[in-house]
């Protein structure tokens, strides 16, 4: 899971409902939702600039694992074809090296990075048609 899809958790957008609906039910279904500790960075440098209190990243925070990242992570994203920040790519970086079945997120250059390294992505209630 990236950030981009973690904080429609945290702030009403369009697809934040959709969003607590799909893991809600990945969570019934007991798949397992990762992301990287970049995560818990970044939910908790967001919610510090929107003054949500830490309790509320932690809310969000409880239901994913959480895994470290490695070095190879980062050397990894720091090769990865196409102009993703930083952050973007060692999500993504992270995705691959832990085998994700599934990538969920808003972002749209993360999005086609995903699909163009071979991951499948998602991102709940996002319009895909005219």
């Amino acid at each position: 899971m990236d950030t981009s899809a973690a904080l429609k958790l945290m702030v009403e957008e369009r697809e934040s409902a959709s969003t607590a609906e799909y893991l809600s039910a990945a969570a019934s279904r007991n798949d397992r939702l990762v992301a990287s500790m970049l995560l818990y960075t970044e939910l908790h440098c967001a919610a510090r600039r929107r003054g949500f209190p830490g309790e509320l990243v932690n809310a969000t925070l409880g239901g994913i694992n959480l895994v470290d990242l490695a070095r190879s992570d980062l050397m990894y994203a720091a090769a990865l074809p196409g102009r993703l920040r930083s952050a973007d790519a060692i999500n993504l970086a992270s995705a691959i090296r832990l085998q994700a079945d599934l990538l969920v997120a808003y972002d749209a250059e993360l999005l086609a990075a995903a699909v163009d390294a071979g991951l499948n992505v998602l991102s709940p209630g996002e319009r895909t048609g005219p």
